[in-house]
Formats: structure tokens, sequence, C-alpha cells
């Protein structure tokens, strides 16, 4: 189970800390009341609570009237598959095992 799903955040960001590339941001904490656009859809923020959603980049504009809980991203490990090297007949093939997620080799 996710922490989005859990309440258990990681980091706490302002409008001018944000990073949607490394972070997901899964509540909004108001500091202040009034209305804020929060993906694409207009939200009265009420002081001293807390909205559950996941905040997307597009349709959010950033303020100082609320801070973003979130998590880091998890670095993704890219690992090519396929033929790797034929040399001389000889073939070396890279898979990935779907229940481990490591690569073989065969």
């Amino acid at each position: 189970m996710g922490t989005y799903l859990t309440g258990t955040y990681s980091v706490l960001h302002t409008s001018g800390t944000t990073d949607f590339t490394n972070f997901v941001y899964s509540a909004v904490y108001f500091n202040s009341g009034s209305t804020y656009t929060i993906n694409g859809t207009n939200v009265i923020g009420v002081a001293g609570k807390t909205l559950d959603i996941i905040v997307q980049v597009d349709g959010t504009t950033l303020s100082t009237g609320y801070l973003l809980l979130g998590n880091s991203i998890p670095p993704q490990t890219k690992i090519n598959t396929g033929l790797i090297t034929a040399t001389g007949g000889t073939e070396q093939y890279q898979f990935v095992n779907i229940k481990t997620g490591l690569p073989t080799n065969g």
C-alpha cells in the first residue's frame, strides 16, 4: 500500500519548493482560507484543513496559501532487454524476471 493511501508524507513543500519531477503530492494543507485552483478545479480551502488528492502540475496554480504534502518518487531502473551482444555466432540475450524484476541472462 502506497504512503499516499495511508496519509504518511515525507515532504512538505511550499509554492517555491515544489518539484513535480521528483515528488508526488497527495494532499494539500491550507494555511489560509481562500479559493485555489487545483487540478483545474476551483477549491475553497479552509485554514487548518487538509484535502487528500493527487495534485497534478497541469491545472494547478501554486499559491502561498497552501502547502503540498507528498513523497519522493523512487528512481526507475532501466534494464536493457533483448539481444545485447552477438560475436562470431554467439548471441547474448538479457530479459527481466517478471516476478523479481531482476535481469536474467540467457
